[in-house]
């Protein structure tokens, strides 16, 4: 049995509970996350292969070094716009475990960001960079990039395409293969059924649009994508210290606002349930890439607001519909875009595209499920144990709750930051005094254990799979689907 070790927080092949999801943040800071780490996931789940997951961000030790490099094959590093100044720290960490594993390492997809018409521009982050690919490219044939935007970009660094990168574009468009599902697109109207996704540090003029738009559109969901929103809206978190520098109005801010309390604010802690949602949407628009990208996965019709490079070299590979934000303006009408998109571009050059994402990762070594001619088997092994798993569904805020539902949810809080408290606990020695002494001499030495026990560095799947049944049977004792939309009778 071959073991493939990813980079990701958990793996797409678990139904993880939306409280240990949400309050551990194992959707690594963006549901966008969940798509790229699925699309590769099943990839290369080859009928003989393992893939456990790997959480980067996490700090590791020799022992770690030492059990990747016994059991596993190589490590894939799946990114997102990873080349910015906020990544930093982990990017470094990322070169140091890759410089200390003897495993091939490969990066499959990654972008640069930076504003529309700007160049990347940080000394810092450019050493960074360079580090990683050097580091990378001693252990893999070549590196995957999301766009040209960030091909420019590493070609100013020194790298050279074709022989150190090469274009891929994003790999969660290639969950199924040469073939996007079929797309059916309806006559936007004001009885259609849309989702809608946003950004807090956006211009205010793309929030009166989207506020217009909801207004014209009103049976809307919006979904919070990011962790900062998602634990604001699930249980009241307040925002981090920098996360907004400030408050663009209609910009639903916490779990009082109307679209959570009416029950439109919704989110995801899985991948089959968002796609499942989109698929009984007749539109998708907003500002996210991936959560747009999600409807192309459903085979919904949607349409993204250009913000910044890391999203327009997408859009541009991909040929999504889409608005620069600078063509944004108070007359800007949703149904003039839906009217004149051409939805039919996303399978423009979508074939060629994917044969050479395989021939990528043939070159760095990577077996798939596809054929010589991009076909996929008629038993897909990533399909048949999804669909042995019930995911949870779609998850309200708590102001669209009732008190009862209210009540389960905080009992689940309640003991999830115990657990949290007793880590924190343990491992900081500044309250062992009332622990005895060899109890504490043991915590003291083994940290890293210590640590493994709440948040692991790495979760192998079978034993991620049991784990969770095991809670999941635990939290079915408190109604944790009440937690869940239900459908109504």
């Amino acid at each position: 049995m071959k073991k493939i070790l990813l980079r990701a927080a958990m793996s797409p092949l678990v139904n993880h509970n939306p409280t240990r999801v949400v309050m551990r943040n194992m959707i690594g800071n963006n549901i966008g996350n969940l798509l790229f780490q699925s699309s590769v996931t099943r990839t290369l789940l080859c009928d003989d292969t393992t893939i456990d997951t790997v959480n980067t961000v996490r700090k590791y030790s020799s022992d770690h070094i030492r059990r990747i490099n016994e059991n596993y094959e190589c490590l894939v590093l799946p990114f997102a716009n990873a080349f910015r100044v906020n990544f930093i720290y982990e990017l470094e960490a990322v070169t140091n475990l890759v410089e200390q594993l003897k495993i091939p390492c490969i990066i499959v997809g990654v972008g640069a960001q930076a504003g529309l018409n700007k160049e990347v521009n940080s000394p810092e982050l450019d050493e960074a960079v360079t580090k990683l690919m050097k580091a990378v490219l001693k252990k893999s044939n070549k590196v995957g990039l999301r766009g040209e935007f960030t091909a420019d970009y590493l070609t100013k660094l020194g790298f050279q395409a074709e022989r150190d990168f090469t274009v891929i574009g994003c790999p969660s468009m290639y969950m199924y293969g040469k073939k996007l599902p079929a797309m059916e697109v309806k006559e936007l109207t004001k009885e259609s059924d849309v989702s809608m996704n946003s950004k807090i540090s956006l211009p205010q003029k793309f929030h009166d649009f989207m506020y217009r738009s909801s207004l014209e559109l009103p049976n809307y969901n919006y979904v919070p994508q990011v962790i900062e929103e998602i634990g604001q809206m699930f249980m009241g978190k307040r925002y981090p210290a920098g996360f907004a520098t400030s408050i663009p109005e209609h910009f639903p801010v916490n779990f009082a606002h109307p679209i959570y309390q009416s029950g439109k604010g919704i989110t995801f802690t899985n991948m089959p349930s968002w796609l499942e949602y989109l698929r009984n949407k007749d539109f998708s628009f907003g500002s996210r890439i991936h959560g747009n990208i999600a409807a192309i996965l459903a085979g919904t019709p949607c349409f993204i607001v250009v913000s910044d490079n890391r999203i327009m070299e997408l859009v541009e590979f991909h040929h999504i519909p889409h608005l620069l934000m600078k063509d944004l303006n108070k007359s800007t009408n949703i149904f003039d875009l839906h009217e004149k998109a051409d939805f039919s571009a996303i399978q423009i050059g979508h074939e060629k595209h994917f044969i050479h994402y395989l021939d990528f990762l043939k070159e760095n070594g990577l077996e798939t499920i596809y054929d010589k001619d991009g076909n996929e088997p008629e038993i897909v092994p990533f399909d048949k144990k999804i669909s042995e798993v019930k995911f949870a569904q779609p998850v309200k805020a708590f102001s669209a709750l009732t008190p009862e539902q209210q009540l389960r949810r905080l009992r689940r809080i309640y003991k999830e930051d115990r657990k949290k408290t007793r880590y924190y606990k343990k491992m900081s020695t500044g309250v062992m005094a009332s622990i005895k002494d060899w109890k504490r001499r043991e915590i003291e030495g083994n940290p890293s254990k210590n640590y493994e026990s709440y948040y692991p560095f790495i979760r192998e799947y079978k034993d991620a799979l049991v784990a969770e049944q095991m809670r999941n049977a635990e939290d079915n004792a408190m109604s944790e689907n009440d937690d869940a939309i239900e459908e109504e009778e």
